[in-house]
């Protein structure tokens, strides 16, 4: 009897203690939802918080940029005005001080303003893994098609506009560059411009917003960057080394590597394309087409016979590219551990402020401006 008491009394026990647990198994999940529930909170706050910053910091980038076009052809206004005033007596005005009332009101003048209003903006430091040769070598190859390809559709364009005005569409950068004194393109096209560029829309845009989204600040540099030369011949293939200059930034966070690429890629559109239409004449042409061989033995000069290496060399870089860009693309990743925001949010956050939307209208503007002034 004494024995069922005490099983008894045990089983209750143990009964007693199941029920405790229980409530203490209870007691922890209700903890552990409020605990989810103050995370999920804690995760909407952060995200509204990054979004406001986010439109904040793309708005002051924006407003940035637009007084630093703003400011810029002003500066280049006057600078023409006092060059014409110095040359009022008649005379070609040189080359190189065309090239100095571009770039010196630009990067003397408007760049100050820039720095002074985005200069509250903090930079993002986190490091990135670097790139691999072989990666930079593929972005090169990349970028010889992305320039031919982007420079045929805005040649083409500015064509069609022409042509629906009846007129001819000139591109005045080229001829400028055609007709320029070499060493004036070098310092300022070759060596100062891709510096200068670089550091703008690749260091410190980038630096700036890559903490919203790698692919987003890959995107609005490129964007930026084509509208910036407000010029339908350069906007398309400006655009598309852009995306693959901003890509080796972001990958490497060495800006010497973007800066290289660019004075690669502005030597071969100025010295090397200079070199070699200097070269293949109407005459040259004419003898190379002859079948005489002694025509064609006059037309084969070292420069002749460079400019055809030349050519085959980019020929094959660019089939090189294409290829890469057509298979190896989808392999060139950016926020592999996620984007911050959604593609629909990302519109508002990034282009839907007057900061942002004044810049590009301002350069659409310039741009469509432009395109009309260069028809003849």
């Amino acid at each position: 009897m004494n024995n069922e008491n005490e099983n008894m009394e045990t089983v209750g026990q143990l009964e007693e203690t199941a029920r405790k647990l229980e409530d203490v198994t209870t007691k922890l999940e209700n903890l552990a939802e409020k605990m989810e529930g103050i995370e999920n909170e804690a995760k909407k706050e952060e995200s509204l918080f990054n979004k406001i910053l986010a439109k904040k910091t793309f708005g002051i980038l924006g407003w940035g940029f637009f007084a630093f076009v703003i400011v810029s052809l002003i500066a280049q206004e006057i600078g023409v005005t006092l060059v014409r005033m110095l040359h009022s007596g008649g005379g070609q005005i040189p080359s190189i001080m065309t090239y100095i009332v571009s770039f010196f009101p630009l990067y003397l003048v408007a760049f100050p303003v820039l720095l002074l209003i985005i200069r509250k903006l903090p930079n993002d430091g986190r490091q990135k893994e670097g790139i691999g040769l072989s990666t930079l070598l593929k972005c090169f190859c990349m970028c010889i098609t992305i320039m031919y390809i982007g420079n045929l559709i805005g040649t083409g364009l500015s064509g069609i506009i022409g042509g629906f005005f009846g007129k001819t569409s000139t591109n005045n950068l080229a001829e400028l560059i055609t007709n320029a004194d070499m060493t004036g393109t070098i310092i300022f096209v070759v060596i100062l411009g891709p510096i200068m560029e670089e550091i703008v829309f690749r260091k410190i845009l980038i630096d700036k917003t890559v903490k919203f989204g790698e692919r987003n600040a890959m995107m609005l540099s490129a964007l930026m960057f084509g509208l910036f030369h407000m010029n339908l011949f350069q906007f398309f293939y400006a655009f598309g080394i852009g995306l693959v200059f901003a890509y080796v930034y972001i990958k490497s966070r060495k800006i010497g590597y973007s800066i290289a690429f660019h004075m690669i890629i502005n030597f071969m559109g100025s010295v090397l394309a200079v070199f070699v239409s200097k070269n293949y004449t109407e005459d040259v042409i004419n003898k190379l087409q002859s079948g005489n061989p002694e025509l064609v033995s006059q037309a084969l000069t070292p420069g002749v016979i460079m400019s055809a290496v030349y050519s085959i060399a980019v020929i094959v870089l660019f089939f090189v590219g294409l290829v890469l860009l057509i298979i190896g693309r989808k392999n060139m990743r950016l926020d592999v551990n996620g984007a911050p925001f959604t593609r629909r949010e990302e519109k508002g956050l990034v282009y839907g402020n007057f900061g942002m939307a004044f810049f590009i209208a301002a350069c659409i503007a310039m741009m469509g401006l432009t395109t009309l002034a260069q028809l003849s």
